[in-house]
């Protein structure tokens, strides 16, 4: 049996399956190809969330708290307001007050009563900042 072409049918076959084969052969190497780039796409997206993300959150976890300790403690001192000759707040009521870690409201407010009110207290905390 012979078709159009006139080569028999069992030799077409062959070749169309040789083809098919080459084929075959290209397209699983271009899939390897795209194996790999897939799989070093995903490697750097790890990568890149790790440098980004996760480092920059172990390191402040470990780091900023002494940071912000140091750093707020030379610009916010509390002993050194209450040090200050500035009048009225260095009461000494206000300095046993903030000196405890048991700060009695009643108390606080007694002696920001005694320098004049909480207008006056203010202006005596923003004077002493002034002068600093």
């Amino acid at each position: 049996m012979s078709n159009i072409q006139g080569a028999p049918l069992e030799e077409q076959v062959k070749k169309l399956l040789e083809q098919n084969l080459a084929y075959s052969r290209e397209i699983y190497s271009i899939s390897k190809k795209i194996k790999s780039y897939i799989m070093w796409g995903r490697i750097m997206s790890l990568g890149s969330l790790l440098f980004f993300v996760i480092i920059p959150l172990i390191l402040s976890a470990v780091y900023l708290p002494s940071l912000i300790k140091d750093g707020l403690g030379s610009i916010i001192n509390p002993t050194s307001i209450l040090n200050s000759a500035t009048p009225g707040i260095g009461n000494p009521s206000i300095q046993e007050l903030l000196g405890n870690n048991n700060v009695n409201q009643a108390d606080l407010v007694n002696s920001i009563k005694s320098q004049g009110g909480a207008v006056e207290a203010y202006k005596n905390i923003l004077e002493l900042y002034k002068n600093q």
